[in-house]
């Protein structure tokens, strides 16, 4: 009995000490697998860089001819870590370089792998090269069952770019249970002008979300292209959809737009009229100066406060219509004007100028004080009368509060 338990024991102790050895030797032979790998980099990385930057037609020379077995990962390392660095024509060459050396194939079959994560991996690598013979393999690994695979082929033909990649990705937005309508636009968004007119073409087969979708991008993109498309869709029965017309066309920053942004501000739904009160202000549009002022007195607080912004953001006709609009009859507009005057630091401005000997600029300073005094918009002027680093400008904000705070003092 003693016999049968001191040998098994023995056994469990002889199985983990034969445990123990094999990790402790995978682990050395790991490490110096490494090692040799970042000496042999080292080796290989400033020929492989000296080679992107000059003009020689193949890499082979750079690396000792034909590419050994043993410096196939070193290699394929060095030349995917720098084409994520840089541009242009050293990133094409690279890109070149992985085709020239059998890695983009290697990464197509990779495409077809049994394993889920090697075919997520070569689609990410096709990406990084460039690999535009590889399109037509990605675009059929955007319908693989595993979304990782789906959402690194998208990436991968957004970084590809061309319209051949474009159309299939313009097709995702549609499939909104297959996709994250959000990431396939960021990766549309980011291959800039090759998209904008595949989105105008597909956009009337689009559902809903891909069309709003589609907007956004085209705001990102801030192409001039579909400027008097974007203007178009102000008269669209969906209201998102018109708020995004708007919005795009704010983020463009076309001149030629005012007309049309003005004319939304009359738009039966508030957030129609908001985003283009934005937008306004977002292109400087001048001459809409009178609609905004209106638009002050929108019942909706976002309306007023965007037209409020827009009017600083347009400048100093802006700021004189905002001024004006203290004596406006309208609650609303008058105190959005304050809060405007105030949050652009005009307010401050203007009592700056208090201190100064009497002149023109010091009695339109008394005048904007005066009136913010009369409509009882005071907190900011009691707070600049007791901190305010001139004593000649506290003395002179006593005063003007002082006549409104007298007993029997009227407004002057």
């Amino acid at each position: 009995m003693y016999a049968v338990l001191a040998y098994s024991v023995l056994a469990i102790g002889g199985v983990f000490l034969v445990l123990t050895g094999l990790i402790v030797a995978n682990k050395a032979w790991r490490e110096s697998r490494d090692a040799w790998r970042r000496t042999r980099r080292r080796t290989l990385e400033p020929a492989i860089l000296s080679w992107a930057h000059g003009d020689a037609p193949s890499v082979r020379p750079s690396i000792g001819g034909a590419l050994k077995r043993r410096d196939r990962l070193v290699v394929e390392g060095i030349l995917l870590d720098h084409a994520q660095r840089v541009r242009g024509v050293e990133r094409e060459r690279l890109g070149r370089a992985l085709d020239d050396l059998g890695y983009v194939d290697r990464w197509i079959r990779g495409l077809s792998s049994w394993r889920w994560w090697q075919r997520a991996e070569s689609a990410e690598k096709l990406g990084i090269a460039g690999a535009f013979r590889a399109i037509d393999r990605l675009v059929r690994s955007l319908a693989d069952d595993v979304p990782e695979v789906r959402i690194r082929a998208a990436k991968a033909l957004g970084a590809v770019g061309g319209r051949a990649a474009v159309a299939p990705l313009v097709q995702a937005l549609r499939e909104p249970n297959r996709w994250s309508t959000i990431r396939i636009a960021d990766i549309l968004a980011g291959m800039r002008h090759d998209v904008v007119r595949e989105l105008m073409d597909e956009y009337p087969k689009m559902n809903r979300d891909a069309r709003l979708a589609a907007l956004d991008i085209l705001a990102k993109i801030r192409s001039l292209e579909p400027v008097a498309w974007l203007e178009e869709r102000l008269s669209d029965p969906d209201r998102d959809v018109r708020a995004r017309a708007c919005h795009a066309l704010g983020a463009i920053g076309s001149p030629d737009s005012g007309p049309a942004l003005v004319r939304a501000l009359e738009d039966p739904e508030w957030p129609v009229r908001a985003v283009a009160a934005k937008g306004i202000g977002r292109i400087r549009h001048a001459a809409a100066v009178q609609p905004l002022c209106a638009a002050l007195r929108d019942r909706e607080w976002w309306v007023r406060a965007n037209a409020a912004e827009s009017l600083r953001l347009i400048g100093p006709k802006g700021i004189e219509a905002l001024d004006r609009m203290l004596d406006d009859r309208d609650v609303y507009a008058r105190h959005q004007a304050v809060l405007m005057l105030q949050e652009s630091g005009e307010l401050d401005r203007q009592v700056e100028l208090l201190g100064r000997p009497d002149g023109p600029e010091r009695e339109a300073a008394e005048f904007l004080v005066r009136r913010f005094v009369r409509i009882g918009q005071v907190g900011r002027l009691r707070e600049l009368q007791e901190t305010h680093r001139d004593a000649k400008v506290r003395e002179a904000l006593a005063a003007l509060l002082g006549i409104a705070a007298a007993p029997g003092g009227g407004a002057p």
